[in-house]
């Protein structure tokens, strides 16, 4: 991760009533609608008049992430962050690229929204001890697993969130619905002894038996983690 100075966002970047940087990470999650097979940024624009909320999208698009300032794969020398020290156990930084939106635990690599997908893939408990801090809960959504008996709850969770949203809050249930869609797992978590919590899908940064490479960051993001979700619990 590469050094921060004034491209850190402040809360006023990101927060609920800014509607241009919402609908941008929301529609870049990978979820879907299943019953007409419409990917999500589709799916939401069915059903939701983008210009009533946000006229200037595309210049808010062009300077948030200029195209002149990104290298040939997309990536900014210096991008734009979101970043916090949130306890003594975890800090959080997410970096935005014109390719990708790369995010990090206490400035270990978690996985990337972009055309090489990988994902840590938080547990939904893990996520839900996020929510203590504003806006945490749906900027890490994109990097959380939701296994399939967790669907229902997920999506009541999401569509809570979405409902402080102006511009999704009406359709909130039928937008989380489709964003659980692009989050179920396919195996479940479970404990290795040694490691902690790991995952064995496909495209997971805790899938240590496809990664091998990260096993170390592994195992001491899951004792930070630990630390950080058991005072919830």
């Amino acid at each position: 991760m590469k050094d921060m100075d004034s491209r850190i966002l402040t809360k006023k970047d990101i927060g609920l009533d800014n509607l241009n940087f919402l609908y941008y990470y929301i529609l870049g999650f990978r979820g879907y609608d299943d019953q007409k097979e419409l990917n999500l940024d589709d799916a939401i624009n069915e059903v939701v008049d983008v210009k009533t909320y946000i006229a200037s999208f595309d210049n808010w698009y062009e300077e948030f992430l200029p195209e002149s300032e990104a290298d040939d794969e997309g990536l900014f020398e210096n991008p734009k962050t979101i970043a916090g020290k949130l306890t003594d156990e975890i800090g959080f930084a997410i970096e935005f690229h014109l390719s990708e939106t790369t995010f990090y635990l206490n400035s270990k690599y978690i996985g990337n929204l972009g055309g090489h997908f990988e994902a840590w893939f938080l547990t939904l408990k893990e996520l839900i001890a996020f929510d203590k801090y504003e806006m945490l809960f749906l900027l890490l959504l994109p990097m959380t697993g939701i296994e399939e008996s967790e669907r229902e709850f997920a999506e009541s969770l999401v569509s809570e969130k979405l409902k402080s949203i102006s511009m999704f809050s009406k359709q909130s249930d039928y937008i989380a619905k489709f964003i659980v869609n692009g989050l179920i797992v396919d195996k479940p978590f479970y404990t290795n002894q040694d490691i902690g919590i790991v995952n064995d899908t496909n495209h997971s940064v805790r899938n240590i038996t496809k990664y091998p490479r990260y096993k170390d960051d592994v195992i001491e993001l899951n004792k930070a983690l630990e630390t950080f979700v058991s005072p919830t619990i």
